[in-house]
């Protein structure tokens, strides 16, 4: 891949990275003789570095209404009276500006060192990610990354060589995470340690998934200037107010509601794993039985019924 197709295929990605996120933008901003293009979304970020001139291109665009190629041998970006314009290959673009300063999404970028860097081929890894959500493990002894959803499982061998022999993974939205790896290069490095959000890197472009509460972006206005009209009357003060704790409580209810989905999904997930383990375990009871091994048949149904237990505390008891 040229270096032009590259720099095409990531800002494609970003592009419709920025176009499935629920108040998607799409940030430009100059740093030096390089031109830095994000899409920030609630719950991952997307950023690449590109040696391309940007005079006048700083600010905010809204996502584009066309789906973007997947593939362009070129791309440029330029002012457009309404925005940015993007070409890619023969495909034109225009995105609407909605404000004059970039976000900031520097902040975000993970400060301490992964405990692994797996590099592994794009396009195999892409061919195994599934859809929903799941996890994705580092196998140290195997030297390749798993890739589980529910009870499918998928395996990446990696490219490079590493001393970590111990597992290390994440649980992750395999949507969320295609969308970033849709803009590496032929080789993606995938970044685990605990404590630390799921990234990627590949050549100039990072990306970051992020689990847990929203992330806030500093840096651009929330909606688009409106044109100048007359000015609305003002509302009483009490109405005011009442609207404000209405909000207050539409707002309170959406993040319980968002928490306890999450609950949801984290819980069926353990009971998964939990019944994955039963069964193995089951397994490992008939071979330990043909032992004639008194002691390790006890310990046995001892582990077997504190999995049971555990499975009956989450919700699914077995």
């Amino acid at each position: 891949m040229t270096e032009a197709a590259g720099a095409a295929r990531a800002v494609a990605a970003i592009l419709r990275h920025a176009a499935a996120e629920r108040d998607g933008l799409v940030s430009v901003r100059t740093d030096g003789e390089e031109l830095v293009v994000a899409s920030p979304g609630e719950t991952s970020l997307l950023v690449a570095r590109l040696l391309l001139p940007g005079d006048g291109l700083d600010g905010s665009y809204a996502p584009p209404t066309g789906d973007p190629p997947q593939e362009a041998g070129a791309l440029s970006l330029g002012a457009a009276r309404t925005g940015l314009a993007v070409q890619l290959g023969r495909r034109r673009l225009t995105l609407r500006r909605i404000a004059d300063g970039p976000v900031e999404v520097e902040w975000v970028w993970p400060a301490t060192a992964p405990a692994v860097e797996a590099v592994v081929s794009r396009d195999r890894l892409l061919e195994a990610l599934p859809a929903g959500e799941g996890r994705i493990t580092f196998i140290g002894a195997d030297r390749q990354l798993l890739v589980q959803a529910g009870r499918d499982e998928q395996r990446v061998p990696l490219k490079n060589r590493t001393r970590r022999r111990k597992d290390i993974g994440t649980a992750v939205e395999f949507g969320e995470l295609r969308r970033l790896v849709d803009a590496a290069g032929a080789d993606v490095t995938i970044e685990l340690a605990d404590l630390r959000p799921l990234t990627i890197v590949s050549d100039d472009v990072r990306g970051v998934v992020v689990r847990g509460m929203p992330m806030r972006w500093q840096g651009q206005a929330a909606v688009a200037p409106k044109p100048a009209g007359p000015a609305p009357k003002p509302a009483p003060k009490r109405r005011d107010a009442a609207a404000e704790r209405a909000a207050e409580r539409a707002a309170r209810k959406r993040e319980a509601e968002r928490l306890a989905a999450a609950r949801a999904r984290d819980v069926k997930q353990a009971q998964q794993a939990l019944g994955r383990a039963v069964v193995q375990l089951d397994a490992a009871s008939e071979a330990v039985a043909k032992l004639d091994d008194a002691d390790l048949s006890a310990r046995a149904d001892q582990l077997r019924a504190a999995l049971r237990d555990l499975m009956t505390r989450s919700g699914d008891p077995a």
